[in-house]
């Protein structure tokens, strides 16, 4: 039995946020309606280079585990085919700017009042209330406001803008805890509730760590020993083929771990602020690895506690041994038969 099994989860969602967290929880077991107006289709359908079966994969990938309805909502006869779904319905996940589900007349205080347990989920760039509520906004947008994009930099301190969604897929996951949480609540008052999640304030907890330096009144940009630009062995190193290695030995007994697998006794520290760049000499290190391969380093630091890991390139994946292993991908079928592979459930369940 898969955890969600018996819930029912009306998607009003488009783009990447919404449809992966319901493609996550459709995943977990629950039933999921996607509903689209024939005014307003998921733009996902007509993103990519590649159109399989006449949609995009991406689009397969998000959507191939939900039953698709294509409604006209905003009619009356389409707002009453949405109001007998919600009686059956335990969710509904809807992910407009504010406003716009209230004037067709599908508001969670309407909806509430044709199913009391419903739990009705709100997914916002910048949530409910507040100055930027109305505001448009892109994952590049929401990571700036939260200051997450000013710690991406190049060596130039340009801000950098990620190749993946953080912002977004931040949102996705919080959306499926606070709809979990929302769920267990109902279990105890038999009552839904509004549940009020932007994609700005997901983010915040990707800051923890930079945020509690700053909280100390230490200079972030200089000793937050983690970004890979500060110390030496939290880093990334390249290769005598050209391809690069992690170095996460962030405890010294995995640094000096490494010192004795390289040989280099003499840098075996007590403290981490002797493995600081503007103190060690980083430019011997870089030597050292670039000495070997990237698969003869993988092959010596086997079992040797170093804390280091190949950094895969993303046509590798579906192939290594770790996601063999893991599973991470699973096939599945379009409507039409054609067979695609989509990213699995990132945990497992054990009885």
């Amino acid at each position: 039995m898969k955890p969600l099994q018996h819930i029912t989860i009306l998607d009003f969602t488009r783009l990447l946020p919404g449809p992966v967290a319901t493609h996550l929880l459709g995943q977990m077991g629950a039933s999921i309606i996607k509903i689209e107006s024939p005014k307003r289709r998921d733009y996902v359908r007509d993103m990519g280079v590649k159109m399989v079966d006449g949609a995009s994969v991406l689009f397969h990938q998000i959507n191939h585990n939900k039953t698709s309805r294509i409604l006209d909502y905003t009619t009356e006869e389409g707002r009453e085919q949405v109001l007998e779904w919600v009686k059956e319905a335990d969710v509904l996940i809807e992910q407009f700017r504010p406003g716009a589900m209230a004037a067709w007349g599908l508001d969670y205080e309407t909806l509430k009042k044709v199913n009391p347990a419903l739990v009705y989920v709100s997914l916002t760039g910048y949530g409910q209330e507040g100055a930027l509520a109305a505001e448009a906004g892109h994952d590049v947008n929401y990571l700036a406001y939260t200051g997450l994009l000013s710690l991406l930099k190049d060596e130039q301190g340009k801000p950098t803008v990620p190749d993946t969604q953080l912002a977004d897929i931040g949102g996705s996951y919080m959306a499926i805890i606070a709809l979990q949480a929302a769920l267990l609540q109902r279990m105890q008052t038999g009552k839904g509730s509004w549940v009020d999640v932007n994609l700005s304030d997901a983010v915040h907890p990707l800051l923890t760590i930079p945020y509690s330096f700053h909280s100390s009144g230490v200079d972030y940009r200089q000793f937050n020993v983690i970004n890979g630009k500060t110390a030496v062995n939290y880093s990334t190193y390249v290769c005598a083929d050209g391809r690069w290695l992690a170095l996460g030995a962030l405890e010294m007994k995995f640094w000096n771990n490494l010192c004795d697998l390289i040989e280099k006794q003499e840098w075996k520290k007590s403290n981490q602020l002797e493995l600081m760049n503007f103190v060690f000499p980083k430019a011997e290190l870089i030597a050292i690895f670039k000495s070997k391969t990237q698969a003869e380093w993988v092959e010596l630091c086997k079992g040797k506690d170093v804390c280091i890991a190949p950094i895969l390139e993303l046509e590798e994946l579906e192939e290594h041994p770790y996601h063999q292993e893991r599973g991470t991908f699973e096939t599945f079928e379009t409507d039409k038969g054609t067979k695609l592979t989509t990213i699995a459930l990132p945990f497992k369940l054990k009885e």
